[in-house]
């Protein structure tokens, strides 16, 4: 007997889930800015509805069922109607021009954010060859409140899968909250490193182009998220499950 496929209502609910749960991680690995900053969902069913947090919770504090609900206009369909007007600019920029990517996520790493200020971030290792040739750049606008800023976000977005935002933060996108969470965990490193090695006294070599592409295109057999995100779930549910309710 073939297995049934998940309803609509399940499958909104495993979405809550995977977003509740990107929140917990994004708090576990030191990413988050106390109430700031925003991670969002496209809701299963829908074209331009997406999940967001309660403006006002700090990222431990989010669950699957008190994930608020917006439309591409920002208007509350469920949930208190006080809305992050930065998150909604940033986030409906994708959601609206880019509807393969189901999450998008924004963050201030403090231990990576000083990278944005450099004009283009170099690749050094290994681990960054992940994103190599899928990083784009938006220059500074101000505090993302203007509508107009999500036509430039979308267009400089474009087919990359993650956005250094000059002078900002960074967004990572997936079709998957696991292909999110990691794409932001590599662009994350990408930064770290960049910074530890902006200041050596050493010459660097950054290694052949051709081997960076090749690089590229073998991480391609492990699609990101894939393997991590059942792990990453599995700690989650070890430090709080209750992301889940």
């Amino acid at each position: 007997m073939d297995k049934q496929s998940p309803t609509l209502a399940q499958q909104q609910w495993d979405v809550r889930v995977d977003l509740a749960a990107m929140f917990r991680l994004t708090a576990h690995f030191g990413w988050d800015d106390t109430i700031w900053n925003h991670i969002t969902a496209r809701v299963p069913g829908s074209d331009h509805h997406f999940y967001m947090h309660r403006f006002g919770l700090m990222y431990n504090e989010v669950t699957a069922s008190n994930l608020i609900k917006v439309d591409e206009e920002g208007n509350v369909l469920e949930g208190p109607e006080d809305v992050n007007t930065a998150g909604f600019i940033i986030h409906s920029a994708i959601h609206l021009n880019h509807a393969e990517n189901k999450f998008v996520f924004h963050a201030h790493p403090k231990s990576a954010i000083a990278a944005t200020a450099m004009k283009e971030i170099p690749f050094w290792v290994q681990d960054s060859s992940m994103l190599y040739g899928k990083v784009g750049y938006h220059d500074w606008e101000g505090l993302s409140v203007d509508p107009d800023e999500r036509f430039r976000i979308a267009e400089n977005l474009g087919d990359n899968k993650c956005l250094v935002m000059r002078n900002h933060g960074f967004l990572s996108v997936g079709k998957t909250a696991g292909e999110a969470f990691m794409n932001m965990y590599y662009l994350v490193r990408l930064c770290e490193v960049a910074i530890q090695l902006n200041g050596a006294r050493f010459d660097i070599d950054p290694g052949p182009e051709d081997i960076w592409k090749l690089s590229a295109k073998q991480y391609e057999a492990f699609s990101p998220g894939m393997y991590e995100w059942p792990a990453l779930l599995r700690l989650c549910d070890r430090l709080d499950s209750s992301y889940k309710f």
